[in-house]
This record gives C-alpha cells, structure tokens and sequence, in this order.
C-alpha cells in the first residue's frame, strides 16, 4: 500500500486577545418535550442568572420534534444578549456551571461552545488526546455539532431560525443541522474538555435508544473553569466504534475537510514498531483482574487497549509530556476513565458496566502511557514522527 503524507497538524493554539470585546452578556433557553416539563423548569431555575425560559415541543406526536423545538430555543435570544445558551430537558449542570458558562464566552467569544459530548463520540477521542496535551477545548470532529449544552454568539444564534427554514425539511437531527449552519457562518466549533454538563439517564424521547448510555466524556464535580487553549486542526483521530467494536484510525488530508478516511488503528501502532503482541503483553501484565471473556470477548479488549495506545500516540505527537504523572493528572485521568464504558457500552450489560470499567481501567492507562512514551521517544531522536511524515493507505 502506498504512502501518504498526512500530518496530524493538530497543535494546542491560544485564542488571539480582543480587549475591545464587551463584557460577555448571556441568556438562556432549556428546550423540552412536554413530558419533561417538569425537568425542564427545574433546569431554567438553575440558570435564572440568565433568566432563562423553557420552550416545548408544540406538536409532540410529530416527527421533527427535537429540529422544531431547537429553532424556538435558540429564538429566545434576549435583548442585549452577546451569547445565548440552550440547555437540553434531561442535562445535569456540573458544581458552578453559570461561572465556567461565563469563563468560556470570555475565553473563545466568537466560537460555537459545546459543553458536552458523550463518552463514545468521535470527538470523544479528540477530548483525551487534549487532556492528555492539557488544554481546555477541543475542535468538533464529528458530523454533528454536540447540542446537549451549547453556547452561540447572539448575532449567530438569532440566525438559524432562518437558516433552517430554508436549508431543512423539518426532519433533520438538530445537532447535525446546527453543524451545516455554523459551517455556512464561518463559526468554529468546540467543545469543552471538562464537560461542563452530564446526560441524564431517562430514556431517549428522540429514538437514540439503541445507541447505550450516552455519559459525558469527561465529567467531575469539581470541573475546570475553561480558559482559551484550543487543540484543533486535528487530521488524525483514533477511535473504539461502540457500533462495531473496531479500533480504527480516522484521517483527513485537510484539516478543515469532511473527507475522513479510515484505516485499523493498529496500522497506526505500526508506524512506531507496536504491533499486536505489545497490545497483548499489556493486557497480560497491565490488568491481573481482566473481565473473562464471557464478560468482554478477547478481541474487544483488544481493540479497546488498542485504541488507548492510539490516543497515546497522537497526544504525544500533539506534544504532551511522557510522564508517567500526566494519565493520573485530574482532567486527564477522568477523561480515560470513560474510554471503556463509552466504547462498551452496547457489548456489556449495564449493571455489570461500571464493574468491567474499573477492571479495565489499569491497562488502559498503561496502554496510553506506552503510545506517550513511545511517540516522545521517536521524537527525540531526532526523526520526523511517523503520522506526521505519513501513514500507511
């Protein structure tokens, strides 16, 4: 298979000081089923700084609900507003949430800010290797914009009303309509390392059902004010598909491109001489309480370390130091605490999930701190990078 020259491009960057910016102004909307009502006012009392409201669902027993209710929430923009946030029915707000709601409209003004993305996303992955790097955002790699808590500009919020009347049938997923939009704006997409909002556990009113518990991809109660680093221009992204069971490696040419490809991500362990049976030394002497194979098929787990040392790899090449301490740091060890059940989720059960994830924890962590030191290790000797100077096809 031929080479190609793909670089990960992706570098933690700082957000250019506007000191002309005014003072960042915010108003809120929680968007509900009518069902959740109840919820829904409970969350718009939890924001009454930004004197939040509540839309529902007009026509509940309609297809389009979620697409319909978004366009009325991100309507409500206040008079005088510089941001207006929306906030979904069955959102959990982390410890201080109006604070660090606050820090980041200051910290990034003219981005889109999402404040949550779940545990097994695309973006997901991008959120750890930024972890592990130290920074506070991360650029939206996936195909849709993550709209369970979500921050815009006011001039660009009061437009998608009318942007969706005339780019939509109605039927659409709003998080992906929302993705076109900001994309047609120009409005760079975000998301916040520590997540500053938890799902819910009730059940999916949108038809996501089948996709498993869908928890935050790093959660604390004591979250991280967000400051204004960024890890973006992100051209390769290793993943564990909680649909497949892959461990794969998504690439781009351009940073800026829709033109993901993908390759097994063990193709990428093989650019820095790791190959399969380092993956198995590591379960063997990482994880002496491994889950039997009745409880997690060999091959997931393998896929799943895989990945780990993936995410281990691009974060070194992105520049974080191999350490030892840096997968125990707070921000990035909750990070890599979700990589098992965001993965798993829909192979294991859920009772015996969290038991499964502790079981796991130990190799993960080892296996991420193999691609740190590795990928540290290549650089240091003064050779390009392997996925920076190209990537197997």
């Amino acid at each position: 298979m031929a080479a190609r020259d793909v670089s990960t491009h992706a570098r933690p960057t700082r957000a250019a000081e506007r000191p002309d910016d005014p003072p960042a102004r915010l108003s809120a909307c929680v968007m509900a089923h009518p069902v959740r009502q109840a919820a829904a006012e409970r969350l718009a009392v939890a924001l009454s700084e930004f004197d939040a409201g509540v839309v529902t669902d007009p026509e509940p027993g309609r297809p389009g609900g979620p697409l319909r209710t978004s366009r009325m929430a991100w309507s409500r923009v206040a008079p005088g507003a510089t941001h207006h946030l929306v906030v979904q029915d069955d959102s959990v707000l982390a410890p201080d949430f109006v604070r660090h709601a606050l820090a980041g409209t200051r910290a990034l003004p003219g981005h889109a800010l999402g404040l949550f993305t779940e545990w097994g996303s695309f973006t997901s992955y991008a959120l750890r290797v930024a972890a592990l790097v130290g920074t506070d955002w991360v650029e939206v790699v996936d195909g849709y914009m993550p709209a369970q808590a979500l921050i815009l500009p006011a001039d660009v919020a009061r437009e998608f009303d009318r942007y969706a009347a005339r780019a939509t049938t109605g039927d659409e997923p709003d998080d992906e309509v929302l993705l076109g939009f900001l994309r047609s704006m120009g409005v760079p997409m975000v998301v916040s390392v520590s997540n500053l909002v938890q799902h819910g556990d009730e059940v999916s009113i949108a038809g996501n059902g089948w996709h498993g518990l869908r928890k935050a991809a790093c959660w604390r109660t004591d979250p991280v004010a967000p400051a204004d680093t960024v890890l973006d221009r992100i051209a390769l992204v290793p993943f564990f598909s909680w649909f497949t069971g892959d461990a794969i490696c998504r690439f781009r040419d351009q940073p800026a491109s829709d033109d993901w490809r993908q390759v097994p991500a063990v193709d990428l362990l093989r650019a820095y001489g790791l190959g399969d049976d380092d993956v198995r030394r590591l379960i063997a002497n990482g994880c002496p309480q491994r889950p039997s194979d009745a409880a997690v098929p060999a091959h997931l787990t393998q896929a799943l370390v895989t990945a780990a040392v993936a995410v281990g790899l691009l974060a070194g090449e992105c520049g974080a130091p191999a350490a030892g301490v840096r997968t125990k740091e707070p921000v990035a060890a909750a990070a890599l605490a979700t990589l098992v059940p965001g993965g798993l989720r829909n192979f294991v059960d859920g009772q015996a999930l969290p038991a499964v994830s502790e079981q796991l924890a130990p190799v993960v962590e080892a296996a991420t701190q193999l691609g740190l030191e590795t990928a540290r290790r290549t650089s240091r000797s003064g050779r390009d990078l392997p996925a920076a100077r190209h990537f197997s096809q």
